[in-house]
């Protein structure tokens, strides 16, 4: 064997057996020494934990046999049978290929020409019986790749300068190939070269294929090129035009890096970056991540961002390219499997793809894996694999990111080693978001930089989404609006105006033929926590296609184990939540009340064994929020509705004492609901007053929809002022929460009765003190203040 073939092992990465022959250093063996060998490599602990075998043996033989030094015969088969199912059951699955480089005989055959190359014949032993691939656990020669050197009865050459052709050429092929190509098909190709081979002789080798599947011999390479061929393919652009679901915005070119929000550990309260969560996988920290974020506020974006990042070579920074696969998964893709390993295969992998689960599932255990689970919000029940990852039960060694809407998973909180919050944008990030729209459009940014600071659309500005739909709505030259639901209704006004010039139809004819049947399967969707449409659900539908035309549907072929499976998917799970909301408000009176009425209005973890299920009413308000800004005009309607809502969230009831933990209770669901409605009846100001609680309590958990609902109320010329108390706490966005206490202080309608404040740093307590005009009339009657930290 020369330099280049025992070089060969060490160019792939593989353990080489030491020499067999303690006695000779040249590796020349009898037949009792030969068989010794054969049987140490067949049972090695290094064999056992290896991912696959090679066994090379060259020596002179015959037709069914090879010999030792010796002279004595060794039976091609007794060398096999070492490693059969019966005396090697731990290798039954492991894939094995022999290479006999050996004469078979002394028949030679000649090409027609004259030149040739000096040979001598070498030999090898023929004969298991060739078949096709079956299961391996019922085979008795289980995953086998053998390879003779040549045809039963003929000789096998060598080039006295170069050595083997079989083992030459295979050495080469192997370099080349190896990291691309499966292993039968690398014979294949060796076969073919060494009969194009330029010599007088011939010699052709027989290979058996007893293999039950391909053999790859870098998995993992191949894995990793499948993953990142699919992320560059899928995951370059971002869609958020609903009625160009085709156009798409390059995700480099637009994607603001998003600030994340501590909310667990000693880091609290700090704000960081996506890599510095991942930073700290490295240090046997943070196995389990949790980033929370509200609606249309980039989480899906972020997981898309950090995929592509590895996928490409050179565009990410160290912490993501540090792992060996970053996998990308929606929640959804979890139901209905029976591994984590099937998921990954049926959605990731090409359907022709020839990695199997079982080598899916070896690399997550063996490599140093992300997987990133997208949208557990829509996709938590009736999902074991899902929740067995959260909880350590599947791959515990692994990082698992989960993102999800506030609110959804506090039952498992515990789980998780990091927590964070997607930060809304600020000032910065909504200027670099507006030029790089802009930039992609290829248009002037001075329209939307301007947008940005008008006060009527503040609010939605830290939105990535809202943001990108205020830019379509100053590029139609439309009327910007102040709430999200008029947000989403002129851009379905838009989508309904386009829909019926692409289609020919008036914007009516849309609505009632096209829109309304879409309404509705919203609402089944919704009703199931889903965010698709399957194709059976429209089968009473004529004009599917124009339905799935309209703009709010994009097509998707999902290959399952059984068949394939159609269906629709909405462009993003806020739109979903608009037109679940439009079929809603074009209930009649009755049929909306009951559908309010069987909501779930009270927070509660209920845990009972094996069972487990929670809820929080925060849950329900994205479709309340854009409920009652539709019905903002039936003064009467929306009226009963906030009355069911009262009563069910017991809005009236003395509040629990303010503590350091409290959070922002189901009774104010309230507010937060106002939060959308531009006026507020007079008739619905008349009942909150009838039904005001001794006092409302302000937590800094409070969202901001709450805040502004209260102040809202605040502003209308009730009966009665509305008595409040505000916790600051630790004063985080410091100049926030004192703006809005400033705010309210100038309503006329809120009676400011109590505020506690616990300043960090002398400085904060002073300006505390002198914006929110401590001791003054108009201001808090009850003042609180804890200086622990400030001497």
């Amino acid at each position: 064997m020369d330099k280049s073939h025992r070089e060969l092992p060490k160019k792939l990465g593989a353990t080489r057996d030491p020499n067999p022959s303690d006695n000779n250093a040249t590796g020349r063996l009898d037949e009792n020494k030969m068989k010794e060998a054969i049987a140490n490599f067949a049972r090695d602990q290094i064999s056992l934990n290896a991912s696959s075998l090679v066994v090379v043996i060259m020596t002179h033989g015959g037709d069914n046999s090879f010999s030792g030094v010796d002279g004595h015969e060794i039976r091609r088969d007794d060398v096999l049978l070492k490693f059969s199912r019966d005396n090697a059951p731990d290798l039954i699955k492991k894939p094995k290929l022999f290479l006999f480089q050996a004469c078979r005989g002394d028949h030679e055959d000649f090409t027609q020409e004259d030149s040739a190359s000096e040979c001598e014949s070498e030999a090898l032993v023929a004969g298991a019986t060739a078949g096709q691939p079956v299961q391996s656990k019922t085979v008795p020669m289980p995953n086998m790749l053998i390879v003779n050197a040549t045809l039963p009865g003929y000789p096998a050459y060598r080039n006295p300068n170069f050595g083997s052709w079989l083992i030459g050429d295979f050495c080469r092929i192997v370099c080349s190939k190896a990291r691309e190509d499966h292993v039968a098909d690398i014979i294949t190709e060796v076969s073919r070269v060494l009969n194009d081979r330029q010599a007088k002789q011939i010699q052709q080798i027989h290979p058996e294929n007893l293999l039950s599947r391909k053999w790859f011999l870098f998995p993992c390479e191949s894995f990793q090129h499948e993953l990142r061929t699919y992320y560059d393919n899928k995951l370059k652009c971002v869609h958020p035009i609903p009625w160009l679901p085709i156009e798409g915005f390059s995700l480099t070119g637009t994607f603001v890096q998003r600030r994340l929000r501590v909310t667990s550990g000693e880091r609290e309260g700090n704000l960081v970056e996506i890599d510095e969560i991942l930073a700290s996988v490295g240090e046997e920290r943070n196995k389990r991540i949790l980033v929370e974020g509200d609606p249309a506020q980039g989480k899906s974006t972020l997981c898309q961002a950090l995929a592509y990042a590895w996928s490409q070579p050179g565009e990410a920074t160290e912490d993501i390219k540090s792992f060996d696969l970053v996998i990308l998964l929606h929640a959804g893709d979890l139901r209905g499997q029976d591994s984590a390993a099937e998921a990954i295969k049926t959605h990731l992998l090409p359907k022709d793809c020839n990695i199997t689960s079982g080598q899916v599932n070896g690399l997550l255990l063996a490599k140093n894996v992300l997987l990133i689970i997208d949208a557990f919000d829509e996709a938590a029940n009736e999902n074991e694999i899902l929740h067995q990852l959260i909880e350590g039960k599947l791959l515990k060694h692994k990082t698992l990111l989960i993102t999800s809407r506030p609110n959804f998973i506090k039952n498992k909180l515990l789980h998780f080693h990091s927590t964070a919050t997607v930060e809304g944008y600020n000032e910065k990030e909504q200027l670099e978001h507006v030029r790089r729209y802009a930039e992609h459009k290829k248009i002037a940014s001075a329209p939307f930089e301007s947008l940005i600071k008008e006060e009527s659309v503040r609010d939605l500005c830290n939105n990535p989404l809202n943001l990108t739909l205020l830019c379509l709505l100053r590029e139609e030259d439309t009327q910007l609006m102040n709430t999200r639901t008029a947000l989403y209704t002129a851009i379905h006004r838009i989508i309904k105006q386009k829909a019926a010039n692409r289609l020919n139809l008036t914007p009516e004819k849309v609505e009632e033929s096209l829109l309304r049947p879409l309404y509705q399967f919203a609402f089944e969707a919704h009703q199931k926590n889903e965010t698709v449409v399957r194709e059976k659900d429209f089968k009473n539908i004529e004009n599917l296609e124009q339905v799935c035309q309209v703009g709010y549907l994009t097509k998707e072929l999902v290959i399952s184990r059984l068949q394939a499976e159609v269906r629709f998917g909405f462009t993003h799970k806020s739109f979903l939540e608009f037109l679940t909301a439009k079929h809603i408000a074009q209930m009649d009176r009755e049929e909306r009340l009951t559908w309010l009425q069987d909501l779930r209005y009270a927070n509660y973890y209920i845990q009972v064994k094996a069972i487990e299920d929670d809820f929080d009413v925060r849950q329900n308000e994205p479709v309340l929020g854009f409920l009652f800004a539709l019905m903002e005009q039936n003064s009467e309607e929306l009226t009963q509705m906030a009355i069911v809502i009262m009563e069910e969230t017991h809005f009236s009831s003395e509040p629990h004492p303010i503590l350091h933990y409290s959070r922002c209770v189901a009774s104010h669901q309230l507010m937060r609901l106002i939060d959308e409605v531009n006026d507020v009846p007079s008739k619905l100001g008349d009942e909150i007053v009838n039904r005001l609680p001794p006092h409302i309590n302000i937590h800094q958990d409070c969202s901001v929809s709450c805040r502004r609902g209260i102040l809202k109320l605040g502003k209308l010329r009730l009966q009665a002022p509305i008595p409040l108390n505000v916790y600051l706490g630790s004063l985080p966005n410091e100049e926030k929460n004192v703006q809005f206490v400033k705010d309210l202080i100038e309503c006329k309608n809120i009676k400011c009765s109590k505020v506690w404040i616990y300043p960090e740093v002398a400085t904060q307590l002073r300006d505390s003190v002198s914006e929110l005009r401590i001791g003054q009339a108009e201001s808090f009657q009850q003042v609180s203040i804890k200086c622990i930290n400030i001497k």
